[in-house]
């Protein structure tokens, strides 16, 4: 059996649970490498504190045998629930997130036993990357670093937001394969939102371009953001308060220091510079096979950072009518310190 599902067992036992449902798509791939997209049919790993899980799944789809788990389906005539139920044994059985309530309810009904949550367990297990992960991890933000490298070459007076947004699909393709998410691309009085979606804005001369962007490679995501300025630097203040920030929270990264610590090395040179009302969000959040994992880089999040923990550091100042800017790197926490995944230059930000 593979080490994350006898990590998975460990954890049961050490929390005193004795069986988890998987049904989330990405817990399931992280556990069995497995992708299938059920739809509305019931789709579950059912892991026990010892021996083979067992993988529900129905007969429409081919799962190929593995030494991980044990096989067990069933068709559209049978009611998946019942089966799954005379496979519950424990007093204590807990359910990842995402489960539809509907499957949930019919399990209660079914089968007595004491439901809990298990979305901590797994993602505290799915925090910390192994060496493998990194290395995933570590090439999508080299494939990002690149792609971010193409587009500046794109980036002319006239060019729309939506423009520059399609053609960095078109990268993608051509680089990794595909984006982890929509990119952001903000001109001007745009990047004031943070969640910015790529409109008709064109570009004119002293505008601020804020370009969020990331890619898969090996289902594993990249996430980062630069801020440009087109023929000349405007908000001058405000990107060299966002860079030192940025810089700031990395500079502290180690095991042993907390989220919490992180958010405030760069909140607080925000606040000093007297733009703390304009940093609206976290500094930053985990990121893996998805883009936005546990654990957040925040204020409410005190939680001890670890060797092997990946997350984001983004500060940013967004003024209205004005423009905003934002900085992100991806970091992995290493024993002693702290890896920078991407390598972008963050000073390079003038483009003519």
């Amino acid at each position: 059996m593979n080490q994350r599902l006898l990590n998975l067992q460990q954890a049961l036992k050490a929390n005193d649970i004795d069986q988890i449902i998987i049904s989330d798509y990405y817990n399931i791939l992280y556990f069995t490498g497995l992708k299938i997209h059920s739809g509305e049919r019931l789709l579950v790993l059912l892991v026990n504190q010892d021996g083979l899980p067992t993988f529900f799944v129905n007969e429409l789809f081919s799962v190929e045998g593995s030494c991980d788990f044990q096989l067990k389906y069933f068709n559209d005539t049978q009611d998946s629930i019942e089966v799954l139920a005379a496979f519950i044994n424990g007093t204590k059985i807990a359910v990842d997130p995402n489960w539809p309530s509907g499957f949930l309810l019919k399990l209660m009904i079914a089968k007595q036993a004491s439901y809990v949550d298990g979305s901590m367990m797994i993602s505290k297990l799915r925090a910390i990357k192994d060496i493998q992960e990194q290395a995933y991890m570590l090439q999508s933000s080299i494939n990002n670093d690149e792609v971010m490298r193409r587009i500046k070459g794109y980036i002319k007076e006239g060019v729309s937001e939506r423009y520059i947004a399609n053609i960095l699909k078109q990268l993608f393709m051509e680089v990794s394969g595909d984006e982890s998410f929509d990119a952001i691309v903000a001109f001007g009085e745009n990047g004031a939102n943070p969640h910015a979606e790529p409109s008709d804005r064109k570009l004119r001369r002293g505008d601020s371009i804020i370009i969020d962007m990331g890619c898969h490679h090996k289902d594993y995501c990249s996430d980062m953001t630069r801020t440009f300025f087109f023929q000349e630097k405007t908000l001058d203040d405000v990107y060299d308060v966002v860079l030192q920030a940025n810089l700031a929270a990395i500079a502290i990264i180690k095991p042993g220091v907390l989220l919490s610590d992180i958010d405030f090395a760069a909140r607080m040179v925000i606040e000093r510079a007297g733009y703390g009302k304009y940093f609206t969000h976290r500094t930053g959040h985990g990121i893996g096979l998805e883009v936005h994992e546990p654990f957040d880089v925040s204020s409410s999040d005190h939680r001890v950072v670890e060797s092997g923990m990946c997350f984001s550091i983004e500060p940013g100042i967004y003024l209205k009518d004005k423009g905003g800017v934002r900085i992100e790197d991806l970091v992995l926490v290493t024993n002693d310190g702290v890896q920078v995944l991407n390598k972008f230059s963050k000073t390079d930000y003038l483009i003519d």
